[in-house]
């Protein structure tokens, strides 16, 4: 495989869903003067969803500006900016108001935004389901250092901007009312070790004791 073809590859299984057309364009412009295929990786790497998306827009922007160009010219029998010699003659047609004049910019932006928009929108349900993740880690990790099993919270809605400790507080409240029996949290290094240091310090307070004791008789 060429530098490109594998290139083309790693964009393709990165972006899956993405048209083959705009993954082409990118690897095409990002194989330019690379010969070293240990590079391939580095590269594919190297190229996010924001650059897919500039890239399209750019694209669409390009073909935008080239159909308005050429139906310009096209009205006007000009090539390249200049007249034609001996145009094929056109009926004239009417000058549009002016308030009638198609606005170029808009129909250019309004293109960008239709094309760019699939994008956008997996974009953001890729953020939201992130965003989601997140927050459950968290709300198991308060609900599990008060002893609350997962199962308990399931069908409960909490609210984004709730204080996890406090609620977590009320849940186990609740509970415990209902009667349920929590397991004992296990023991962290620093209470182990002090339980450890307690039980050592009480051994060597036992066996001064009997030492005395029997110095005594």
């Amino acid at each position: 495989m060429t530098i490109f073809e594998q290139i083309l590859a790693g964009l393709q299984q990165k972006f899956s869903g993405v048209d083959t057309a705009t993954l082409t364009r990118i690897a095409t412009k990002k194989a330019e003067g690379v010969t070293d295929e240990t590079k391939v990786n580095s590269i594919v790497e190297g190229i996010s969803f924001q650059d897919v998306m500039q890239n399209y827009g750019d694209f669409r922007a390009g073909q935008a500006q080239t159909s308005s160009i050429a139906n310009y010219e096209k009205k006007h029998g000009l090539k390249d900016g200049k007249p034609i010699e001996n145009p094929k003659p056109e009926p004239p047609k009417p000058e549009p108001k002016p308030d009638e004049k198609p606005d170029i910019a808009k129909l250019i932006a309004d293109g960008i935004a239709a094309g760019i928009k699939p994008f956008s929108d997996k974009l953001a349900a890729f953020e939201a389901k992130e965003a989601q993740a997140q927050r459950m880690a968290q709300i198991s990790s308060v609900a599990k250092k008060y002893g609350i099993p997962d199962f308990m919270l399931k069908d409960r809605t909490i609210p984004e901007n709730t204080d996890l400790d406090t609620y977590m507080k009320d849940v186990k409240q609740e509970m415990t009312n209902a009667g349920f029996q929590f397991n004992k949290s296990p023991e962290t290094a620093e209470q182990k070790l002090e339980k450890e240091t307690s039980e050592f310090a009480k051994m060597i307070e036992n066996d001064t004791k009997q030492i005395v004791e029997q110095q005594k008789k």
